[in-house]
């Protein structure tokens, strides 16, 4: 019998619609936008895949 394993993808969650655009101004790619439900004023969160790669351009973002 053969298991097939799905590979898990793990997601990051940015609360900054700023460094959201940004990262998809990189090329990084939207996978969900959701309203903040701990938050009373409306806002919103993104969803990207967590990479090494989108990890350094955050930090190349707060960085600048």
């Amino acid at each position: 019998m053969r298991r097939i394993l799905k590979a898990q993808t793990r997601n990051i969650i940015i609360f900054n619609q700023r460094m959201a655009g940004y990262l998809m101004q990189k090329g990084y790619v939207l996978l969900d936008m959701q309203p903040d439900i701990k938050s009373t004023s409306g806002k919103n969160i993104f969803l990207f895949k967590d990479t090494p790669q989108i990890r350094r351009s955050m930090s190349d973002y707060i960085n600048r």
